[in-house]
């Protein structure tokens, strides 16, 4: 395990525990690929096991507003039996930041945004990418505007991520 993976494993073993845990944020550009593929995993995943108490909403740093999601990234996850076809985008608010318990972003500029813009505390945000199990603190690619198989290898991503999450939350508890 190289250097900067270590240190993004100890920065995970910081993190707020489950019993703590009421709502997660998850955060990407537009709101209309990454994240609404995120809320629909972990939704999904939380479910499974028993964690479907836990609030999930997902919001864009660019601002776009009541979007579907991208038909890719709506028919990547229903390949995998997700729907995500009734989520819509929203716009990152403050008052988001301030209510989500954990904040799950796609790439390192999503956090330096809700940090300078949003007034968010460093220690409850995250990448989603944190949670990886062999490549813990990568960024998840925007797969906008590209093929429906690089949709689907960003779902992958997604789900390796959302399954090193709950582990992780499982650990904490």
């Amino acid at each position: 395990m190289d250097l900067l993976s270590k240190i993004f494993k100890q920065r995970v073993k910081k993190m707020i525990p489950l019993a703590k845990i009421n709502s997660v944020l998850i955060v990407c550009t537009g709101n209309i690929c990454r994240s609404p593929m995120g809320e629909g995993v972990l939704k999904y995943k939380f479910d499974q096991v028993g964690l479907s108490h836990i609030g999930l909403n997902s919001a864009g740093t660019s601002g776009w507003d009541k979007c579907k999601p991208i038909a890719d990234a709506i028919q990547a996850c229903q390949e995998i039996e997700i729907d995500i076809s009734s989520l819509r985008s929203d716009p990152i608010t403050e008052q988001m930041i301030q209510d989500a318990d954990l904040i799950l972003a796609m790439e390192k500029e999503h956090i330096d945004t809700m940090i300078k813009q949003y007034h968010a505390t460093d220690e409850k945000l995250f990448l989603l990418g944190d949670f990886h199990p062999d490549k813990p603190g990568m960024e998840i690619e925007d797969p906008y505007g590209r093929t429906i198989m690089f949709y689907r290898e960003v779902l992958d991503i997604i789900c390796q991520c959302s399954d090193g999450l709950i582990e992780t939350l499982v650990k904490s508890n």
